[in-house]
């Protein structure tokens, strides 16, 4: 099968998030399995020049957006049998950040347009475009509705939601002028839902099958609670919407072959897992003691990743516990500050880097021995599958991803890999992590808890299979 995808962001091109560890990943997957595969996304001023200097420019493509003539130029990479085309255009992507900019709108409906520009100059067309997120969601819509790209229309569309918190909701002018199609679209509510023009709804309603990124978020979604206000349009879509689940690339996250870590290891010889625990101490300035448990939290700083929670639990954990904490990540600056703050307090217990260095999260994967991730909602989570496959114990709530893959550690049967709180259930989250931190002190089962944990299956194989199947079934 030909397989076009496209998405904001790649790795390890471009990140801010899973979205980006997912196409980078998933696509070389397919290809594996003996699909062609093409990967779209914008090229970004960030992209490091390690990459863009072996990019090659394959053609200039000039077309009608917004009543005037644009061009981008689209710069082809090949890896590992998949090609990666990025779509250039200054105006619009060169830029500090991915997200975030005044523009989005704007920025994305180009995209969305030179991604169907792309599609409709390849000499055989594609069976499936498979879209990523709000960003890219009006794709399917455009490939039905205008007339410019008949040639390819009957290419199935696939769209994977990564976050329905996302959905690119913008005003009615703001449709109609970035997409130049007509206002009966939004009038009659086919691209508009409560009152603004939404672009992931638009997509839902457009594409031939949805998936989410595990099986328990697609089941929530369909919930008030967790719907995000499309609840009842995700309901009417219910026989469309598959929950595959994600996976990690084990390539680049292997604790055997992890050049960024202090010391390499496997299941076979953990005690080298200390060794960089005392690195992950040196770099953090905290003191090197290997019977201390040391705590991590990798993520960005939002209200859905829980920091609530945290800023309820930790204060009381280090003022009563030998535990130290350290924590790489940024977002929103009231806690960034509570962070900063729980640093000031406990100097010798707790380090935190604001910002991302990825060198700087392989090492805290390896080193950590316990891995805290209090979620309100965890669309798939990668965090919890890397952190295993490093012997790092993960403490996670029942929610999404994070139910589909961290197993309660049963201590009668030495099964499981981690410990789970249940927010719907009023499981508190200090419960879990204290039976965590008890069987830290018990050597026999922290050693089983770490092996069942380095020894699962995270890889991209199978939801890849499972992938492929949905788009047989397609076409």
């Amino acid at each position: 099968m030909k397989i076009i995808m496209a998405a904001a962001e790649c790795a390890p091109f471009a990140k801010a998030g899973g979205l980006a560890d997912v196409m980078g990943a998933l696509p070389k997957e397919l290809s594996r399995l003996g699909h062609e595969i093409m990967v779209v996304v914008p090229k970004y001023s960030l992209i490091a020049e390690e990459y863009t200097a072996e990019f090659v420019l394959k053609e200039s493509v000039e077309f009608s957006f917004k009543g005037q003539q644009k061009t981008f130029g689209v710069f082809q990479y090949d890896q590992a049998g998949v090609e990666f085309l990025f779509v250039e255009n200054d105006s619009y992507f060169k830029r500090d950040q991915i997200y975030g900019q005044p523009d989005d709108a704007e920025r994305y409906a180009f995209f969305n347009r030179a991604v169907l520009e792309i599609v409709q100059r390849e000499q055989q067309p594609p069976d499936v475009v498979h879209v990523h997120d709000w960003h890219t969601a009006v794709i399917p819509f455009l490939l039905k509705e205008d007339p410019r790209y008949a040639s390819v229309q009957a290419a199935k569309t696939v769209l994977t939601i990564h976050n329905l918190q996302f959905q690119g909701k913008f005003s009615k002018q703001t449709f109609l002028e970035n997409f130049e199609m007509e206002e009966h679209y939004y009038d009659e509510g086919i691209v508009s839902w409560k009152g603004n023009f939404n672009a992931l709804k638009t997509g839902i309603s457009y594409v031939d099958k949805v998936t989410t990124v595990s099986p328990t978020y697609r089941n929530e979604i369909l919930t008030e609670f967790y719907g995000e206000k499309l609840h009842t349009l995700l309901q009417e879509k219910e026989q469309d919407l598959i929950g595959i689940l994600n996976g990690i690339d084990t390539e680049v996250y292997n604790p055997a072959t992890d050049l960024a870590i202090e010391r390499e290891f496997d299941v076979m010889n953990l005690e080298e897992k200390q060794v960089n625990k005392r690195a992950v101490q040196l770099k953090a300035g905290l003191p090197e003691r290997g019977d201390v448990p040391l705590l991590t939290m990798i993520s960005r700083l939002a209200g859905q990743k829980g920091i609530d929670v945290l800023q309820e639990v930790l204060p009381a954990l280090l003022e009563e516990q030998e535990v130290q904490f350290v924590l790489l990540g940024s977002g929103e600056e009231k806690y960034e500050q509570f962070f900063k703050g729980l640093m000031a307090d406990f100097p010798t217990k707790v380090y935190v880097h604001v910002g991302f260095d990825e060198a700087f999260a392989h090492l805290l994967y390896a080193g950590a021995d316990i891995f805290l991730m209090p979620s309100h909602f965890e669309p798939c989570g990668l965090s919890q599958l890397i952190s295993m496959r490093y012997g790092t114990v993960p403490v996670a709530n029942k929610t999404g991803g994070l139910k589909d893959t961290v197993i309660e550690y049963d201590e009668s049967l030495k099964s499981g890999n981690g410990f789970l709180s249940d927010f719907q259930q009023d499981e508190p989250y200090d419960v879990a992590l204290n039976r965590c931190l008890s069987f830290y002190q018990q050597p026999e089962h922290w050693e089983a808890i770490k092996k069942n944990g380095m020894e699962g299956d995270y890889s991209w194989s199978r939801s890849a299979a499972e992938y492929a199947k949905l788009y047989e079934r397609l076409i």
